[in-house]
């Protein structure tokens, strides 16, 4: 089957390389030059992938990302950027990105990044899980299965869904679940995430639900 790719960017000419080429490697392409356009055309259509530029008109790349993943889009989006810092990436990792690529770029790069991409994500379509939290029962319903949690382990379950597809740092969590006058050590986090992937996980040294995002913190991916 063709994968579908949006390709955002408000200079044409890139615009018009980029669409060429993954035209010329089997791709379908749609574009758009400006973030609103760019959700207009995520909310009418499906994709497979996005290319989006960091600096657009209207709406800005991080800000699509971050709009398309609160109403829980996670369609995988590769950012095109032509500013190559570390704290421009950390921002995009954290809202969710998969992938960077900077300005200027090779063509073949470009392609290599947006297979590899590709394949990651698809083969995660056949590990996508259904959650059901049972606030009563402090419990969880996971593809029809009923899976007893503690209540830490509930409320940590909880921030996670509210969060995600989004980076969340062990501060965050640790802020949010125990609390910040909490006598108990941030060490805590990494524990109960451990307990919740010995529940959910399948294989718990490979985890595809909660993810370790090294040197950032976790990201749930349901």
């Amino acid at each position: 089957m063709t994968n579908k790719i949006l390709c955002v960017d408000d200079e044409p000419s890139i615009l018009e390389l980029i669409e060429y080429n993954l035209e010329s490697n089997n791709y379908q392409v749609d574009t758009a030059t400006d973030g609103q356009m760019a959700l207009d055309k995520l909310a009418d259509g499906k994709f497979d992938l996005i290319l989006l530029d960091q600096m657009l008109p209207r709406v800005d790349g991080l800000n699509v990302l971050k709009k398309l993943r609160s109403r829980g889009d996670m369609t995988p989006v590769i950012f095109l950027t032509a500013v190559d810092t570390e704290e421009n990436k950390i921002d995009g990792l954290v809202s969710g990105a998969d992938d960077y690529v900077t300005k200027p770029f090779s063509v073949k790069e470009l392609l290599a990044r947006i297979e590899v991409v590709l394949r990651r994500t698809n083969k995660d379509d056949s590990t996508k899980h259904e959650f059901k939290l049972n606030k009563a029962l402090k419990s969880l319903k996971m593809d029809g299965r009923d899976i007893s949690l503690t209540r830490k382990e509930y409320e940590l379950l909880e921030f996670l869904i509210q969060n995600k597809g989004i980076v969340v740092s062990r501060d965050q969590i640790f802020d949010n679940v125990w609390g910040i006058n909490s006598n108990s050590q941030i060490r805590m986090v990494d524990i109960q995430i451990s307990h919740l992937r010995d529940k959910i996980e399948k294989e718990t040294k490979d985890p595809q639900i909660i993810k370790t995002v090294h040197g950032f913190g976790y990201i749930l991916e349901v």
